[in-house]
């Protein structure tokens, strides 16, 4: 091909005229634009979630920086040229930072809350660009979160006297269906038999020892349970090193995350004291398993956290 500057090469589709003898007129305008997504500071170019957003309606707000470079076709930057750019969807919001530099550059900011596939195009008239097709699914949380684990208790580790389950006619340790380490204040426990315990009903306050701590329920009459197939967490069933409890105004109900040394897992459940940039991940049942967790590697560690989505599989 000539060096001569009439000579213009456009990369893109395009369907051939079929009909004999006709021809297609191209135009190609006097500026040209280029672009570029940048490396985001997890060093590759997926969108980032900011610190400042929260979640709205079930979904998450994704921002990703683009550069667009313009330069004329007879040599030379555009500079100081503001560039007006649309998406192909009507709720992205597409906003340039500042007027093209003496390098021609400018840097634009997307932000949305769909998932999916949208294009970029400019509408300056004299700019020529190849549309940009973005992708919107898996996100960085600009900051990273504070890693724990949470279990349920276990009735093998308990060494109270049988009493009498309402609502299930069985007997298990007093301290694990009453006592202020068990199924009451845990939510769920694990019995003896291998099932799972809850409460479906509990009228009654706390009597405290002699230092003001809660021990054990003072109307153990006013409690009754049920036996469930599982954890069961603020979205339902949760399940060991699958599950984490989370702040669902930062990390979407039954979403998936792909957490750093931990891997992926899914938020079934919450917790009062889950707030913010705070992930608790289901461990198991018994105190082994929470030990063997709070001497590992991870926890209450700050970690890199990945958004994968919302669906399931």
């Amino acid at each position: 091909m000539s060096d001569n500057t009439e000579w213009v090469c456009v990369h893109d589709t395009a369907y051939t005229n079929t009909t004999p003898g006709s021809c297609v007129e191209v135009r190609i305008a006097p500026n040209l634009l280029a672009w570029n997504v940048p490396d985001n500071r997890y060093g590759d170019k997926l969108p980032i979630i900011p610190s400042s957003a929260r979640v709205e309606h079930g979904k998450i707000l994704y921002r990703l920086l683009i550069m667009a470079t313009v330069k004329r076709r007879s040599g030379g930057p555009l500079s100081g040229r503001t560039l007006a750019i649309k998406s192909s969807r009507s709720h992205d919001t597409i906003r340039v930072n500042a007027p093209t530099d003496s390098d021609g550059c400018a840097i634009m900011t997307l932000e949305s809350r769909e998932a999916g596939e949208l294009t970029l195009t400019v509408l300056d008239e004299d700019i020529t660009a190849v549309p940009l097709r973005v992708t919107l699914k898996d996100a960085w949380y600009e900051n990273t979160f504070l890693i724990t684990g949470y279990h349920v208790c276990f009735e093998d580790e308990f060494t109270g006297g049988l009493a009498l389950a309402r609502g299930i006619g069985d007997y298990h340790k007093s301290d694990f269906l009453y006592g202020a380490r068990g199924v009451v204040m845990q939510g769920t426990g694990k019995a003896s038999n291998g099932r799972y315990v809850r409460p479906t009903q509990v009228n009654s306050t706390w009597h405290r020892n002699s230092r003001g701590n809660r021990d054990v329920l003072a109307n153990p009459d006013g409690v009754a349970f049920a036996y469930t197939d599982s954890v069961q967490g603020a979205y339902g069933p949760v399940t060991e090193n699958h599950s984490i409890a989370v702040d669902s105004t930062v990390i979407p109900r039954r979403s998936q995350v792909e957490i750093d040394a931990v891997g992926r897992r899914y938020a079934d459940d919450t917790g009062s004291a889950i707030i913010g940039n705070h992930i608790d991940n289901f461990v198991g049942a018994g105190a082994a398993v929470q030990s063997v967790w709070e001497h590992g590697p991870v926890n209450n560690t700050q970690r890199k956290v990945k958004f994968i989505g919302t669906s399931r599989n």
